[in-house]
């Protein structure tokens, strides 16, 4: 049970479809049901300032008939976007595969395919890619909290927060995942490279500590939540 249920929605992940289409296509409107911004647009008029306008979270090259010239527009993506890049297409041979592959493609789908194994290869591509982003990040904002990997400090509403090494390796980790709940096997695999024991508490004592020096209420906790037999959870909270 969450202490306390006041987290922030993350904003809706934007999308682009580039299809050779003359229609909405089924994948888009999967996506918008899931609750995807999608924006569809034919490829062969498609302009790379278009990624500088929308800046989006994946980009999907629904074809029908897939061409050396329709995968060469990977090149012309990846000059602009480092995201998720995926096609779903007719069966194809293996060469347009791998031109396709080398040019920059994340992956390869081929029609028919079910709506479930569409959504999960993008929800795992799009999981990829914000870890890989998170992990180069020096800096993360959570509201006011602001937490500097690089220079380790933390300032909490304009005011430097003194940690420990221990103490703010755990911050960081839990910043690291915002608004995901961190098991406590997973915090000791990561600070103690260890499995839980099952019996110890220093984690539970580091929390505590974090907590008391931003100023959050043990009880009910703006920031740094127990999720009562799943672990932990770092939120955004704006004073």
């Amino acid at each position: 049970m969450i202490d306390q249920e006041a987290t922030n929605p993350k904003p809706a992940k934007q999308l682009l479809v580039l299809t050779d289409h003359e229609c909405n296509t089924k994948a888009t409107q999967v996506l918008q049901h899931e609750g995807y911004k999608v924006q569809l647009n034919d490829y062969l008029q498609f302009e790379v300032e278009l990624l500088d306008k929308l800046q989006v979270d994946a980009i999907l090259v629904d074809l029908e008939n897939p061409t050396i010239e329709s995968v060469s527009i990977c090149q012309t993506i990846r000059d602009r976007y480092n995201g998720p890049l995926l096609f779903l297409t007719a069966p194809t041979n293996e060469f347009i595969q791998l031109l396709g592959l080398e040019m920059g493609a994340d992956d390869f789908l081929f029609k028919p395919q079910t709506e479930v194994f569409l959504l999960t290869k993008l929800r795992a591509r799009l999981k990829r890619a914000e870890k890989t982003q998170l992990g180069r990040r020096k800096i993360i904002r959570l509201g006011e909290l602001q937490i500097n990997s690089s220079r380790r400090e933390v300032y909490c509403s304009g005011k430097n927060i003194h940690l420990t090494d221990r103490e703010f390796d755990l911050l960081w980790l839990l910043a690291k995942n915002a608004c995901q709940i961190i098991s406590r096997d997973e915090i000791h695999r990561s600070l103690y490279k260890r499995e839980y024991n099952g019996y110890d508490r220093s984690i539970d004592i580091y929390i505590s500590r974090i907590r008391q020096k931003i100023g959050d209420d043990p009880h009910n906790p703006r920031h740094l939540k127990t999720i009562r037999g799943a672990g932990y959870l770092l939120v955004e909270n704006h004073a």
